[in-house]
């Protein structure tokens, strides 16, 4: 699950400053890489914010002033970093292109660095409420909108029945590729996630002819 760091997104999030001087934007892809690197290495419970400044190569401040605390800092990256790949998913007008297009950003976040770094969180998050909570209102959350709008379009177009966005049959997009990356440690690659789309997805959320 693992591409070089160099492929991370370059986009910054501005938030509102923590106070003191402004913070820099041009260093935000830099400490976002450290903390992915960090999590995949130590995972979160060994993680600091000072070991966070030290791979970055920034002061202590520059940290504080974007995160207080550390759950701050890796439920944001990880929800930008998805933020940034679910973005670029285009309508392409048919139900088979959107979700294809939907599919091969999930395979590039669960192949990459924001995959190796969520595996980290994983056995940490079912004995932190708080952390899961922030999680499901942060990286998860994120996916939502895209899926809501790629399923309403499907709807308007008249290629699926209605109720299929809150359905059983809707989490057959993502259930495979997840339990293949979390349990069989099989590659998770496009030629799987386009095997999957045509072989179970499709079948399974078309309109009746």
């Amino acid at each position: 699950m693992v591409s070089p760091m160099s492929a991370l997104p370059a986009t910054a999030f501005p938030r509102p400053s923590r106070g003191g001087r402004p913070r820099d934007p041009s260093r935000d892809g830099v400490i976002r890489a450290a903390i992915l690197r960090l999590l995949a290495e130590v995972g979160y419970g060994a993680l600091t914010m000072d070991a966070v400044a030290s791979e970055a190569g920034v002061g202590k401040a520059t940290i504080y002033r974007r995160w207080r605390t550390k759950q701050d800092l890796v439920v944001d990256t990880i929800s930008d970093l998805n933020r940034a790949a679910a973005e670029v998913v285009p309508d392409t007008g048919s139900l088979e292109g959107d979700l294809r297009g939907m599919m091969h950003r999930m395979v590039s976040i669960v192949s990459g660095p924001i995959g190796a770094a969520t595996l980290s969180l994983l056995s940490t998050i079912p004995h932190q409420p708080a952390l899961a909570q922030a999680f499901q209102d942060g990286p998860l959350a994120v996916w939502r909108k895209p899926f809501e709008d790629l399923w309403a379009r499907a709807e308007e177009r008249g290629e699926i029945r209605p109720g299929i966005p809150n359905s059983v049959l809707a989490e057959t997009v993502s259930a495979l590729l997840v339990q293949r990356w979390l349990v069989t440690g099989l590659p998770v690659d496009e030629a799987f996630a386009d095997e999957v789309l045509e072989a179970v997805v499709l079948p399974l959320v078309r309109k009746p002819v």
